[in-house]
């Protein structure tokens, strides 16, 4: 299995009661049908068969019900793409199959796309703007991820340009099919959206092309993408840490050391554990030699990371 975790980027969302996954779910089919703006919460109510009193015990407004449906749509979406079974496959192998996963979620819930296709139908909140970053950093990591493994070097300084190329290509034949109503599996799009990044990578790097989007650029739209390693601020804080360990007597430095090790080694990772990086910086935090800097530390992998 390539990984148990969620995505790099995205944050855990906490789990939904029954009533509001069908609150949510009745929400998304009258939004799709009628746009966000003109259904009303007594609409949205009615379709659940329940009182108007009854939505606010679940979301106190509308715009919450919005967010609670994009980050559970999401962390739907990629709870099936990180738990997928890739033992022994190859990097493209995996990356086809997850691909594809991706495109059968997005095809099952065809309402949800709609809502987001609709003009002007989504309201601007300054909580759905950071839900939307969250979720588009979640997406473009795992696309570089995967690029790195497959591609290595050759792909390396193109990574943000080809994620984006990557979200565009595949957006272009997902409302295809969904305007036109055609029907085809998603493991074919998959390998039709892999076998044009074939063309572009080897375009690109042929022509020893200079990048039209940066990875540091995409960053500072949407929070730190890195290229399968830590960036260069929290390495200095790695190194400060295990500089501080080095002052210690060496009982008491062989234990952080140990989780200072663990820390790293999983950072590096193509798909790392949330859980293990946590766990690895309430250990350092333990010392108030190192508690400050692990704090910051954890800043920093908050939004990378955890």
């Amino acid at each position: 299995m390539r990984s148990t975790s969620q995505p790099p980027g995205s944050e855990r969302v906490e789990p939904l009661k029954e009533k509001e996954k069908l609150i949510i779910e009745a929400a998304i089919k009258l939004f799709a049908r009628k746009g966000y703006k003109s259904t009303s919460v007594q609409e949205i109510a009615d379709e659940c068969k329940i009182s108007k009193g009854a939505f606010y015990l679940y979301f106190p407004s509308k715009e919450a019900l919005l967010l609670s449906m994009l980050n559970y749509y999401y962390d739907k979406t990629f709870t099936r793409i990180t738990t997928i079974q890739t033992e022994g496959d190859s990097p493209r192998a995996a990356y086809q199959k997850q691909l594809a996963v991706f495109y059968e979620s997005i095809l099952a819930h065809q309402d949800f796309i709609t809502v987001q296709m609709k003009d002007g139908s989504l309201p601007y909140t300054e909580e759905a703007a950071q839900c939307g970053k969250r979720i588009r950093r979640s997406i473009l990591q795992f696309h570089i991820d995967s690029l790195l493994a497959i591609y290595g070097e050759k792909a390396e300084p193109y990574t943000a340009e080809l994620c984006f190329l990557i979200e565009g290509i595949s957006q272009m034949y997902l409302e295809y099919l969904i305007l036109t109503g055609r029907s085809v599996q998603p493991s074919l799009l998959a390998n039709t959206v892999i076998h044009r990044i074939d063309d572009i990578v080897n375009g690109m790097a042929d022509r020893h092309d200079e990048a039209f989007i940066s990875l540091d650029e995409a960053s500072s739209l949407f929070g730190p993408l890195h290229n399968g390693q830590p960036d260069p601020l929290s390495q200095s804080i790695l190194q400060t840490l295990r500089t501080r360990i080095g002052t210690m007597d060496k009982a008491q430095a062989s234990e952080f050391t140990e989780s200072l090790d663990i820390l790293e080694a999983e950072m590096k990772k193509k798909s790392p554990k949330p859980a293990i990086i946590k766990g690895m910086i309430l250990n350092l935090k333990e010392s108030d030699l190192l508690a400050e800097d692990a704090e910051q530390l954890r800043f920093l992998l908050k939004q990378q990371f955890i």
